[in-house]
């Protein structure tokens, strides 16, 4: 998921505290003296706040707090990303390095431990102290949860992220924080904790409720662990949906609790009980190794292979590794959806549509589920178009946990596609609502000339 916060040298979007790498990363080549220069010259404090550059930025994550390793800095500087440039052409080879030495050595990168949305401690910060400051509302938010409950902190959460601005630029992150703080709130326990949230901004609540969780496993208990998280009666009584985000968001922190050992994490995942557990979990798995909510590049991607690992995992695994491919695809080439049309043709040939579905997915958040954008990149599919608008749709109607908003791009994609449009709508109200009646209501809510088929969708 693409979050924009503007266009600054030094903008790590997705990162959290800690980068994940080795406390050797600060000592690979490059003048940490140089690149405080380099940092001032690039304009970088215009967008960061750096203690150690007298920087006090606040368009973009506070780099004290986020602590990028020197590796990801030079990444993020190299190729850019979604809220900025690449400085590769801008920059020198010994420059990028210096300043990523700079950075690195000034924060500790890397030596930081696990993401503070893991390990979550209440302080006094307020929301009116942050003033931009992307690590502030992580704490603020958390806090809010914390102290006065999850309802309370995702209605202002939800009301801030209705707008641009840091919040809404960073939402996925501050998300995790406030999950993270309401399971403390709730003493650990997941069911509550899951009964009181909501799916704003894709689902980043749930995983900070399950990251959480897992935080104080033993690694010797973890399969037993895993496989007890999302068995709450709430939950295996409740909405499919709120039930998915539970052991989808148990992937997410499986590799985060490994650091980013996919096999592993699959393992665990295969170890659940029943089919759908297990294939949800995956989800979880890829979509971090992919987009990882921590600005860390897995070891499990390629450079020269933009498919992998989807190509090569188990026949069971390549489901949600290609709904999820796209992500990785678009950060390497400026978000070009024509360019990662051609690439998505290079899947294994049963899975190319689904590489188009998360074409489209990655359409809705690039576009901030615009449904004119999504069909200008959409159009980009070819004949492929059908399944990245259903990826598209479906996102959206996560997303806004209903489809009234995804409606609109129905309405507005080719007639021909309209129906299929509508029964991807269907699929999400589905896990949203537990009865026939209800599902048939909500698609009738939306649609009449196509409530069939969405209720269809929805398993009515």
């Amino acid at each position: 998921m693409r979050y924009l916060v503007g266009a600054c040298a030094l903008v790590f979007v997705t990162a959290g505290c800690g980068g994940g790498e080795k406390a050797s990363d600060v000592n690979l080549p490059g003048d940490a003296a140089a690149g405080k220069q380099v940092f001032a010259d690039a304009g970088c404090g215009g967008c960061h706040t750096l203690k150690a550059a007298n920087a006090t930025g606040a368009m973009g994550p506070n780099l004290d707090t986020v602590g990028p390793g020197y590796e990801r800095v030079v990444t993020q500087v190299t190729n850019g990303g979604p809220a900025m440039p690449s400085f590769e052409f801008k920059l020198g080879k010994d420059e990028i390095r210096n300043v990523a030495a700079f950075v690195a050595k000034s924060t500790g990168g890397g030596l930081k431990g696990q993401p503070v949305a893991g390990k979550f401690k209440p302080n006094d910060k307020k929301l009116a102290d942050c003033k931009g400051d992307f690590g502030c509302f992580e704490q603020a938010y958390g806090n809010l949860a914390y102290y006065q409950g999850p309802k309370v902190a995702l209605k202002s959460f939800e009301a801030a992220i209705a707008k641009p601005g840091a919040v809404e630029g960073n939402c996925h992150r501050i998300a995790h924080s406030i999950g993270a703080a309401s399971l403390a709130h709730f003493k650990g326990k997941v069911g509550p904790a899951f009964a009181a949230g909501t799916a704003a901004c894709w689902s980043g609540y749930y995983h900070g409720v399950v990251e959480r969780a897992l935080v104080d496993v033993d690694e010797n208990e973890l399969p037993q662990a895993s496989r007890g998280m999302c068995d709450d009666p709430d939950l295996r009584n409740g909405p499919t949906f709120t039930l998915y985000q539970c052991v989808h968001g148990l992937g997410h922190g499986l590799m985060i609790y490994t650091r980013y050992d996919m096999p592993r994490s699959l393992k665990v995942c295969d170890a659940l009980k029943g089919s759908w557990d297990q294939t949800s979990c995956t989800g979880g798995v890829f979509m971090e190794n992919l987009s990882s909510s921590y600005g860390i590049k897995s070891k499990w991607l390629r450079d020269n292979d933009l498919i992998y690992p989807c190509n090569v995992v188990a026949e069971r695994h390549k489901l949600y590794c290609y709904l999820m491919v796209t992500s990785r695809i678009l950060p390497t080439n400026g978000y070009n959806f024509a360019k990662t049309a051609k690439v998505c043709r290079k899947s294994d040939k049963n899975w190319i549509p689904t590489c188009f579905q998360s074409l489209g997915r990655d359409a809705s958040g690039n576009t901030r589920q615009d449904p004119d954008g999504i069909l200008k990149d959409c159009r980009t599919a070819g004949n492929m178009m059908s399944d990245c608008i259903w990826g598209a749709v479906r996102d959206m109607s996560s997303n806004y946990a209903g489809g009234e908003e995804a409606s609109v791009l129905c309405l507005k994609a080719p007639a021909s596609m309209r129906a299929r449009c509508f029964e991807g709508i269907g699929t999400i109200l589905g896990g949203l609502h537990q009865t026939s009646e209800a599902r048939r209501a909500a698609c009738a809510a939306i649609t009449k000339q196509y409530r069939a088929v969405c209720s269809r969708g929805a398993g009515a």
